[in-house]
């Protein structure tokens, strides 16, 4: 067997599930993955999470993480400040085929989130005291936790299999992927 170098090349979070990401030096490695990655979610109005599948806008929903706040941007809007230590109801949402406790974020981050993406929504924080787990057959004996992930509690990707993604892609006509669309937690090279 060969030895392989692996080099971590980038760390990344995505505090709302399906909006922008924030590229960062450091993280702290909790229970359901990356401190703060995926932790506040956007739901429609009978609670059921929307991703960038259904609503692409959401791509343009950039965040940045202060020390008491997340400040969200998106073009033609004013800045949203959420709070990290507040929440406002207890409610109950479904991401795939899973219900989850969470904590509604207020009508002042709802009215924000309807207008950028046309259509009534809300965003909801993540309740810590859920337990969230991978499926079984993936993980084995494993409990793996996880917030609004899609699926596990860390994504990683490499340098490596984006090349040669892009170079299958290549030889079919399309276009090349930037690492972005995959969305990932931890990038090696």
């Amino acid at each position: 067997m060969n030895d392989v170098e692996l080099t971590l090349e980038s760390l990344h979070l995505y505090p709302v599930k399906s909006c922008g990401g924030v590229s960062i030096g450091a993280a702290l490695l909790i229970e359901t993955g990356l401190e703060l990655d995926r932790t506040w979610m956007v739901v429609d109005a009978g609670g059921e999470f929307v991703t960038q599948r259904e609503l692409p806008r959401m791509a343009l929903m950039q965040p940045t993480i202060g020390r008491s706040d997340m400040v969200l941007r998106a073009p033609g809007m004013l800045a949203l400040h959420v709070s990290l230590d507040t929440v406002e109801k207890p409610t109950r949402v479904h991401v795939w085929n899973d219900e989850v406790a969470a904590y509604d974020m207020g009508d002042l981050a709802a009215q924000w989130f309807s207008d950028f993406l046309g259509q009534t929504c809300r965003l909801v924080r993540f309740d810590p005291a859920q337990r969230r787990l991978s499926k079984r057959e993936w993980t084995g004996v494993i409990e793996a936790e996880n917030a609004f992930s899609d699926g596990f509690p860390l994504l990683v990707a490499s340098r490596a299999s984006l090349a040669e993604l892009n170079r299958r892609l290549g030889e079919q006509g399309h276009v090349a992927v930037d690492m972005a669309r995959f969305r990932p937690n931890l990038v090696f090279d």
